[in-house]
């Protein structure tokens, strides 16, 4: 039997069941966010908000019992974090990972931010240093000072400190 690799997606639990199983438990805020596939992961990342640490345990117990009963021999066995928590559960069922959060630990963590705004990061790196806000460039400029302070020129040359 062949592990499931990210990107290939044989399982019948697929990202379409993982929303309506979640939508039909009144999950709150439900994020999908597709993971690059160079990260080679996961395919998908979903993190939900629970409205208690009742329901965040009813709707993760919900989706195992739901994979259980869909999985095929060759899908992975499911890891699970966050089990004895109140707050915060993960459950890794290969290619799809979801984070059930209540909604205080969800706005603490910013899973979304972390996940979403890489491609933005990457887009700013790219770009000239003169173009973008000072706050964006801290750092930068003090790094620049302090490289041109350290070497002094003398004569046509240029000494190291």
């Amino acid at each position: 039997a062949l592990p499931i690799s990210p990107g290939q997606s044989h399982s019948i639990f697929d990202i379409d069941v993982v929303v309506a199983l979640l939508r039909q438990e009144n999950a709150k805020d439900v994020c999908v966010i597709r993971v690059p596939f160079e990260i080679k992961y996961t395919d998908y990342f979903v993190i939900v908000s629970a409205s208690s640490s009742r329901h965040l345990q009813a709707m993760a117990q919900y989706a195992l019992k739901v994979y259980k009963h869909m999985k095929k021999r060759n899908d992975p066995h499911v890891r699970i974090e966050g089990r004895d928590t109140d707050d915060w559960m993960c459950i890794d069922f290969g290619n799809i990972v979801v984070h059930f959060m209540l909604p205080e630990i969800r706005e603490m963590y910013e899973l979304e931010k972390l996940w979403t705004l890489r491609s933005f990061d990457d887009q700013l790196a790219k770009m000239a240093p003169e173009t973008l806000p000072e706050d964006f460039i801290f750092g930068l400029y003090t790094e620049q000072k302090s490289l041109e302070e350290d070497i002094k020129p003398t004569g046509n040359k240029l000494e190291e400190c």
